[in-house]
C-alpha cells in the first residue's frame, strides 16, 4: 500500500514537472533573431557599406577565401576608411531585456580585403 502511495506521489510529481520544463524550452526555442545594422559614418564608399552589411550579417567572420593585397597595399600600406558600427539583434533572449546591441569600431581598405573590426560596447536593451 506504501509503494502505491510512493509511487503515485513519484507519477504527480514528474507530471508537474514536465508540465514546467516543457513550456520554458518551447519559450526558449522561440527566439527568432533578427539583426539591425546601424552604420555612423554616411561619407563611406558604397563598396565599403556593403562590406560592412557582409561581414556583419555572416556573424563578424571572416569571408571564405584568401585576403587579396594588392601591389599597392604591399608598397604604400592600407588605405583605410574607418566608422561606427551598430548592431542589434532581436530576440536574443526569451526574458526582458530580450535584445543585444553590440558597438563596434569598424576599418576596411579601399583597394583590398583587408577588414578589421574591434568591439567596444556589448549590452542587453529593451526594444522588442
Amino acid at each position: 500500500m506504501k509503494i502505491n502511495k510512493l509511487l503515485s506521489l513519484i507519477l504527480a510529481l514528474a507530471t508537474l514537472l514536465c508540465a514546467v520544463i516543457i513550456p520554458a524550452n518551447a519559450a526558449e526555442a522561440d527566439t527568432n533573431e533578427h539583426i539591425e545594422i546601424y552604420i555612423e559614418n554616411e561619407d563611406i564608399s558604397e563598396e565599403t557599406k556593403e562590406k560592412i552589411i557582409a561581414f556583419y550579417t555572416n556573424g563578424g567572420e571572416e569571408q571564405e577565401g584568401v585576403a587579396t593585397y594588392g601591389l599597392t597595399c604591399t608598397l604604400f600600406g592600407h588605405k583605410l576608411e574607418s566608422t561606427t558600427v551598430s548592431t542589434v539583434t532581436h530576440k536574443v533572449r526569451s526574458t526582458a531585456p530580450r535584445c543585444l546591441e553590440k558597438i563596434y569600431d569598424y576599418e576596411a581598405c579601399t583597394r583590398c580585403d583587408y577588414e578589421e573590426s574591434t568591439l567596444k560596447v556589448q549590452e542587453y536593451i529593451y526594444c522588442c
